[in-house]
């Protein structure tokens, strides 16, 4: 695996130690001009076919980017009653939010049929079970991302498979239901726009060839260059692609379908920084280990996912010092063995009280923490300018 080098500081450095220096480390520094650029640079990916940009709530539930979301207009896409509460609190309305989850007991499909909430199903028993709760319900169905015509997806436990969406169709007619939509989850972090519309465009055959249905929700995809490589995802072909299909297929059936997009972490993920500060150093078998006082219970990306390293940097370094990096593997202050931020190239003239600032920290790691290990919650900065 290559290790990412430590790029130089960036002018934004400044407030990153301010704040780490005001309110202590760990320290999640949340930008919302970061986040609102990012939402326009996915809508503007969008800009030829009216679609619907929903967020996926359990990516980041803090009460400041839900507002700063709902502000700019975009949905939300929830799997659990209390992340619903929360977006709805937040200034999320009923009609841009879609619970999409699996297994749902008989109370949740009742509480969210009595709100009126928009509803993805996982199996024919499901779309059953809610269709007989309501006459004239409708809901839509999970595909299965595998099962979709030419679909190079791997098979995975989400969704059914065409034949079960056939079957689903029959039992919501007969019950005076519908099946009024489909989700397709096709993946997580995708680096290259043709892997995800490869299986994407078996979800677009169905609703071509079922005029009945009147949505299509595409969840999970666009990936985030955690290295800043240079190899980004290409935010523009996608795009381009996806409104080209919706209106190919609009054309085709005869009346308008709705496209509703969640893009997946790649929404949030650019919106943070995750700051802690060294606290020891040493050599151990010819490796350098350096100590932060953060934890991989606080910031759990790299035990989760070590195969995509964030990129990190010292703020403050200097660009001109001359001074040599070398192969460093950052570590929890906790006992815990793999309790591992990553493998980096620090400068070699590091030293005890220095911050390091772990880049792309806002999807799925203040949402993902946990007891475990005991470490002391990390502090939170939002910068609004």
């Amino acid at each position: 695996m290559t290790v990412p080098t430590v790029e130089p500081a960036l002018e934004s450095d400044r407030e990153l130690a301010d704040a780490a220096e005001r309110l202590g480390t760990p320290l999640f520094f949340y930008s919302l001009p970061a986040l609102r650029a990012q939402i326009a640079r996915l809508r503007s990916s969008f800009s030829s076919y009216p679609i619907q940009m929903l967020f996926a709530t359990m990516a980041n539930d803090r009460a400041e980017i839900l507002r700063t979301i709902a502000s700019e207009r975009v949905g939300a896409c929830v799997n659990s009653l209390l992340h619903m509460r929360r977006a709805m609190k937040e200034g999320f309305s009923a009609d841009k939010i879609h619970f999409t989850s699996c297994g749902l007991p008989v109370e949740d499909m009742q509480y969210l049929q009595a709100m009126s909430i928009p509803a993805n199903l996982d199996s024919p028993l499901q779309i059953e079970t809610w269709c007989r709760l309501k006459t004239g319900a409708v809901a839509g169905a999970r595909m299965n991302a595998a099962s979709l015509n030419g679909s190079p997806a791997k098979s995975d436990r989400i969704g059914m498979s065409i034949p079960d969406f056939e079957r689903s169709c029959d039992l919501a007619r007969r019950l005076e239901g519908r099946v009024n939509g489909i989700h397709v989850y096709a993946g997580t972090n995708f680096q290259s726009a043709n892997d995800m519309l490869r299986i994407l465009r078996g979800a677009f055959e169905i609703v071509r060839d079922h005029p009945e249905l009147d949505y299509i929700n595409i969840g999970g995809g666009i990936g985030i260059d955690y290295q800043h490589s240079g190899r980004e995802f290409e935010y523009a072909y996608f795009g381009r692609e996806i409104c080209a299909m919706a209106r190919e297929v609009s054309e085709q059936r005869g009346n308008g379908l709705r496209v509703l997009f969640e893009p997946g972490r790649s929404l949030v993920g650019c919106s943070a920084s995750f700051i802690t500060r060294v606290t020891d150093i040493k050599d151990l078998d010819r490796s350098r280990f350096v100590v932060v006082d953060a934890s991989v219970s606080v910031f759990p990306r790299p035990y989760h996912h070590p195969d995509t390293p964030h990129r990190a940097r010292v703020l403050g370094a200097a660009t001109s010092n001359g001074t040599r990096s070398i192969p460093s593997t950052v570590v929890g202050r906790t006992t815990f063995s793999r309790d591992i931020l990553g493998n980096y190239n620090l400068p070699e003239d590091l030293t005890v009280g220095s911050l390091l600032s772990f880049d792309d920290a806002g999807a799925y790691c203040e949402s993902m923490m946990s007891r475990f290990l005991g470490q002391r919650e990390p502090s939170c900065f939002v910068y609004e300018q």
